[in-house]
């Protein structure tokens, strides 16, 4: 995939300048998402030039509730309202996504259910508090030695989500936001058994050379390395974007 080399939208500028793979999800999954939401002209589809995803492009942008590749290794569904419905359909897909995972990325032990674990916490936390969970999408992309997935939607964002608690009435940075909700026990709810959404993430990619990027509002956090943690996170300011974004990519060593 490749974008335009001189765009004048400092939101697309900003996804060009990340550390990004040029064939990665993530920062397709993030120029759709900011498109969509008016951060970058309608006409940045222009933009994208690669036929192997121009299936993919498509079922996104016409909003179908889900899309597989014919081998497996990419593929979305449309977060839904919590029902039998959307139980049946969300475990059928991570199936999908394990197996792409540990047969195609190769992942090893555990890391495949790890990370399907933790795409099924983060569409939860999309269900539980964003007051859009139709807006919410999960995709997923596997490679050789390399397995990374989106979780994001267009809803309130976690600041908002955050201050809906008696706790966080002051909160109003999006930045210490998303740090406050990336922390493990940290939560809304006033109970110790919530706020631990994220743990999945970080003890699937212990020993992983990791990739995460999280955004919401206008502040975006990135980790990486080997086992990366919200210690070693960097913070940075960025146009806004409502709702949460998260995108995850691990390599076996």
């Amino acid at each position: 995939m490749a974008f335009a080399s001189s765009v004048g939208d400092d939101a697309l500028q900003d996804i060009q300048a990340e550390s990004y793979l040029p064939a990665t999800l993530g920062p397709l999954a993030e120029f759709l998402l900011l498109m969509s939401a008016g951060v970058i002209p309608s006409s940045g589809l222009q933009w994208l030039r690669d036929r192997q995803i121009a299936n993919f492009l498509k079922a996104w942008c016409d909003r179908s509730p889900g899309w597989l590749s014919q081998t497996g290794h990419l593929g979305f569904i449309r977060i839904q309202k919590a029902s039998d419905e959307w139980e049946i359909a969300s475990v059928d897909f991570l199936m999908k996504v394990q197996r792409a995972a540990q047969e195609t990325s190769k992942l090893p032990g555990t890391i495949p259910g790890q990370m399907a674990a933790a795409i099924l916490e983060l569409a939860g936390n999309v269900q539980e508090h964003s007051a859009a969970s139709e807006t919410g999408i999960i995709a997923f992309r596997a490679a050789a030695g390399v397995f990374e997935f989106v979780v994001a939607d267009q809803g309130v964002g976690i600041l908002r989500s955050l201050r809906s608690s008696p706790d966080f009435l002051t909160l109003n940075d999006h930045g210490r936001a998303m740090e406050l909700a990336l922390t493990d026990g940290v939560s809304r709810f006033q109970d110790p058994r919530r706020g631990h959404g994220f743990r999945p993430i970080f003890q699937g990619l212990t020993n992983l050379n990791g990739y995460l990027r999280f955004r919401s509002g206008d502040h975006a956090i990135v980790m990486d390395g080997t086992t990366p943690s919200l210690a070693t996170a960097q913070l940075a300011q960025k146009p806004f974007f409502a709702g949460f974004f998260a995108s995850v990519m691990c390599k076996a060593l």
